[in-house]
């Protein structure tokens, strides 16, 4: 099921559904300092296009999910640290070529090796965070040439974790373009990119639509204050938990 903040908050009185389960039905599945942890975790990853403030709001997450004394971890991709985020790294940085074909499978085997850490971090009840996943991979590749369909099915074949609960920033590019110069000073071949990142945000749309690669999408409004689009993002995750 997908809807923005505001029809979600429409239907406030209403009883609040997850495909495969509610939380509200399993309660001891809370993680706090004084209760045992929770039998299984939760994945919730942050999508949107360069600049569209994934890393902030997955940061403000973490802080609130903790202020409820649950236990979170938070991770990103590309991992720059690995030595596929580092040819990533390369790439965007034009010091190095790859086809569309290339970076598709690059992007993946770079998620593909935390595959075990995180089931383990999720078995062991803890919330997990992730700055972009499996949505970001489909959605800037398939901005380009990669076949949206194979991509899906790829991903599908090798069995990767799906997320609970998937948050798509949505803000047009010129803006997230004035941000990044603004931050940096300069801008990698994705980021400046308008029309690319045009494409991106139309996939991204693609994919929540059609409820593709998550169990549950919303979109946030991206132009908001940071303020605003923090308390939306908690007031997601409050109902996601069944009201904390």
């Amino acid at each position: 099921m997908l809807c923005s903040v505001h029809q979600w908050a429409c239907r406030r009185n209403m009883s609040w559904k997850i495909r495969q389960w509610t939380y509200r039905n399993r309660p001891h599945r809370m993680h706090t300092r004084s209760s045992r942890p929770m039998k299984e975790g939760f994945l919730i990853t942050v999508e949107g296009i360069d600049g569209a403030g994934k890393h902030t709001l997955c940061s403000l997450i973490k802080k609130f999910l903790e202020s409820e004394n649950i236990e979170v971890i938070q991770m990103e991709y590309p991992d720059y640290s690995s030595i596929w985020g580092k040819m990533i790294n390369d790439y965007l940085h034009n010091k190095i070529e790859f086809s569309n074909n290339e970076q598709f499978f690059l992007y993946l085997i770079d998620i593909l090796k935390d595959q075990d850490k995180i089931r383990r971090l999720l078995k062991g009840g803890s919330v997990v965070i992730l700055d972009r996943y499996l949505s970001s991979t489909v959605a800037f590749q398939c901005a380009k040439s990669f076949n949206y369909q194979q991509a899906i099915s790829i991903i599908k074949a090798v069995n990767i974790i799906v997320p609970d609960l998937t948050l798509f920033i949505q803000i047009p590019p010129e803006v997230t373009l004035k941000r990044k110069i603004k931050q940096k000073g300069s801008t990698d071949r994705h980021e400046k990119n308008i029309e690319l990142l045009r494409n991106v945000n139309a996939v991204y749309e693609k994919m929540l639509k059609e409820e593709m690669l998550s169990k549950r999408w919303v979109k946030i409004d991206g132009n908001q204050d940071l303020s605003i689009i923090e308390n939306d993002a908690k007031y997601i995750i409050k109902n996601f938990l069944g009201e904390l």
